[in-house]
């Protein structure tokens, strides 16, 4: 286990993301809006990588909810149309995943050339219901990087348990053939000094389910506590760099809300 390693910070990102939503879920009555926040998180998660450790890192966070811009966990948002219950929204954020290759303990993957953060801008959809929260994006990379689009849609239900509001979802996660291409690929070049396949990787659908927690601690403080497990695509699955079938992140934080 590694704590502190730079490569984690994709799981901050992650992690932060779903601190956000639960947050913006929780707070979901008609004609409230959401609370900004400032706070610190622990996050864990396993990367798919072969050869790389779970790891641990603490990161700050910040939620920030103006009338038009918003900062949600590492995502900015641009609020074009809002009426209490349905919010429609620019947004720009990272694609969180990335591929360091020192930071691999397989000798193999040591050979391969880095993947980098991409930059991912669109549109998102949340809609608030007795029913529960639908919630939506869809981004395209714009930091050249291969092009290659993303989408993400989610069903949340928040769940008042006394002091604790408990948020089960369920979603499913949507890459091109060419963002999956350069964050899972092995062109010829790679493949020839590094011993594996070649490998050309397609389209891809990860379903996830994920929990969170919420406890008030007095009229600011908010304790989290989130998990999520994410079922890999076969394109992900199938790529020589990969090892297992699953992805699994955790988060606790302490949260300021003003």
């Amino acid at each position: 286990m590694q704590i502190g390693s730079r490569k984690a910070a994709t799981a901050g990102i992650t992690l932060l993301g779903l601190l956000a939503s639960g947050s913006v879920l929780a707070q979901a009555a008609p004609g409230e809006r959401p609370r900004s926040s400032l706070g610190l998180a622990v996050v864990a998660q396993k990367s798919p990588y072969a050869g790389y450790d779970t790891d641990v890192l603490p990161v700050p966070v910040i939620n920030y909810e103006g009338r038009k811009f918003h900062f949600r966990g590492g995502s900015i948002g641009y609020t074009l149309f809002d009426n209490e219950k349905t919010e429609v929204s620019l947004l720009a954020q990272p694609h969180v995943m990335r591929f360091k290759r020192k930071d691999t303990d397989d000798l193999q993957l040591r050979q391969l050339d880095n993947r980098n953060l991409s930059a991912m801008a669109g549109a998102a959809v949340r809609h608030t219901a007795p029913w529960g929260v639908l919630q939506g994006n869809v981004l395209a990379e714009v930091s050249g990087h291969g092009g290659g689009i993303a989408a993400d849609a989610k069903y949340a239900y928040p769940i008042p348990t006394g002091k604790v509001v408990l948020i089960p979802g369920v979603g499913v996660n949507y890459a091109s053939s060419a963002l999956n291409d350069y964050y899972f690929g092995i062109s010829a070049e790679e493949a020839q000094r590094s011993g594996l396949a070649r490998y050309r990787a397609g389209s891809g659908v990860a379903p996830y389910m994920d929990v969170t927690a919420l406890m008030p601690l007095g009229a600011h403080w908010t304790a989290t506590a989130s998990l999520r497990r994410t079922l890999l695509s076969s394109a992900v699955k199938d790529s020589p760099m990969t090892r297992g079938d699953h992805m699994d992140t955790a988060l606790l934080a302490l949260t300021y809300g003003f």
